[in-house]
């Protein structure tokens, strides 16, 4: 499946990255220092439960702040921004797929597509045209018109790539985007991926499936939040 082109490539840097939480007495290291470049292309972040994926994944969005280090995304570093500015940044920037999807319920699939753009002020016939054009690309035009819950949850998952790829983002991050999909759907879901990847983006996969991880070009590993290369 083709994608466009990511329009600005930008290169996504940690540095020193870390991130620790008060606990009763002490504290928890959830992610050791970090210093790295997530090359254009898919790179899949690996480890069990409870390793400190997640904790990577919302500090390089910014929905966390790091307790040291930062994140510079192009020639923006993201954690001296202040909240309001990292949301506009991530608007601009970021694409996102979750585990579950995170549609909006009483808007339809057309709609959810849509959402971005109209958060950025698109006119309304631009986004009705690209949100059409990102349906096709992921075989649901004819489903434009239903609500999540008339969706199986392999296509709320599509429909969830649609949306993070319309505002032609150069940053994909995907959290466990197949856990809940059965492994033919999972495979489709990760060429979407794939593609947007081939396509120049930055593509951040979270996972613990090893399979799905070994269909990367660059590999992560954690354990006890400690980072390192695949």
């Amino acid at each position: 499946m083709t994608v466009h082109p990511s329009a600005h490539p930008l290169t996504l840097r940690v540095q020193d990255l870390a991130r620790v939480y008060p606990s009763g007495d002490g504290q928890v290291q959830a992610l050791a220092p970090l210093t790295h470049t997530f090359a254009p292309g898919l790179t899949a972040v690996v480890g069990p439960s409870g390793s400190g994926k997640s904790t990577l994944l919302n500090l390089l969005a910014g929905f966390d702040t790091p307790t040291t280090g930062q994140v510079t995304v192009g020639g923006t570093t993201l954690t001296t921004l202040s909240e309001a500015a990292r949301a506009d940044f991530r608007l601009a920037h970021y694409g996102f797929v979750f585990q579950n999807h995170n549609l909006v319920g009483i808007l339809s699939a057309q709609e959810n597509v849509e959402f971005p753009l109209a958060l950025a002020g698109r006119p309304p016939r631009e986004r009705r045209e690209r949100a059409r054009e990102l349906l096709a690309l992921v075989g649901l035009e004819r489903r434009a018109g239903h609500l999540p819950g008339q969706l199986s949850g392999g296509e709320a998952q599509r429909v969830a790539i649609a949306r993070a790829l319309v505002g032609n983002p150069e940053v994909l991050l995907a959290d466990e985007p197949t856990g809940n999909l059965d492994t033919r759907t999972g495979e489709r879901v990760l060429e979407l991926l794939r593609g947007a990847a081939q396509a120049g983006r930055t593509v951040v996969l979270i996972t613990h499936d090893r399979d799905i991880a070994a269909q990367a070009d660059h590999h992560l590993n954690v354990r006890d939040g400690v980072v390192t290369p695949g």
